[in-house]
């Protein structure tokens, strides 16, 4: 695999010569519609890099039911938790909804990446802030604000992971992600769809005006956007430019001139 192939934004930052170490050990797979990457309360055998495509990260809430609680495309990777703790088996499950690509890799093989490959550690640890602060601030943005707000920062967040205007999701499956009533999310689009910012047809949602959505939006999207450009500011130019390497903490019990 040609490292200039891939499109992965986090792997993007990264040096070349990480970037050929990270690809060699990747294969590049599938993402089919409803494919579950990760269950709930099971071990992650695989992280993947997204290249292509929309993966939800979801919460369970019932026995049954599960709500979206962040969104992965090619801006991140699937699979964080495995950098705090190699035996993660978190309490959410990921679920493909927009179909495409990623490039997997075996969790044990990406730990002995980020053990050795400084800048590939610090980019990992960037995004998992950027985690951090989207779940806190939709969980925020879930409580407050109106379903027609929520689901314009749904779908700007999808825009934003796909690097598309069109989001090819049912009304149905943005009810389910949302955790509301199929009847508030068609009311909700009906009434953007007037605004002239979106239009609907069978099984899609296109973004028509984005400056627009983003104005009927709560500004909870503006604060995780910024966040995000923030923290990982190359990520979505493709530029050339690299992070600050964090260095190692030293040992406590080790001396200066030991």
């Amino acid at each position: 695999m040609l490292v200039t192939q891939v499109k992965n934004k986090l792997l993007r930052l990264i040096p070349a010569d990480e970037l050929c170490r990270v690809v060699d050990m990747c294969e590049r797979v599938r993402l089919g519609p409803r494919q579950i990457l990760h269950h709930y309360m099971l071990p992650m055998e695989y992280v993947y890099f997204v290249e292509r495509g929309l993966v939800s990260v979801a919460a369970r809430v019932e026995r049954e039911k599960f709500v979206e609680v962040w969104l992965i495309g090619s801006e991140g990777l699937v699979g964080a938790p495995i950098a705090l703790a190699a035996d993660a088996a978190p309490l959410h499950r990921r679920t493909v909804q927009v179909t495409g690509e990623a490039l997997r890799i075996k969790t044990p093989e990406f730990c002995g990446l980020l053990d050795s490959l400084p800048h590939l550690r610090s980019v990992v640890d960037r995004y998992l802030a950027v985690v951090l602060g989207q779940t806190s601030q939709s969980g925020a943005c879930n409580s407050f604000h109106d379903i027609r707000q929520r689901l314009a920062r749904w779908l700007l967040i999808a825009r934003s992971a796909m690097d598309d205007n069109e989001i090819p999701l049912t009304h149905g499956v943005l009810a389910e992600l949302l955790g509301v009533r199929r009847a508030s999310v068609t009311d909700s689009l009906e009434a953007l769809q007037t605004d002239g910012t979106v239009t609907t047809r069978r099984g899609s949602v296109k973004i028509e005006n984005p400056v627009e959505l983003s104005r009927l939006c709560c500004g909870c999207f503006k604060l995780i956007e910024r966040e995000y450009r923030r923290l990982l500011p190359a990520s979505d130019t493709g530029s050339d430019a690299r992070l600050p390497v964090r260095s190692q903490p030293q040992s406590p019990w080790m001396s200066p001139d030991s």
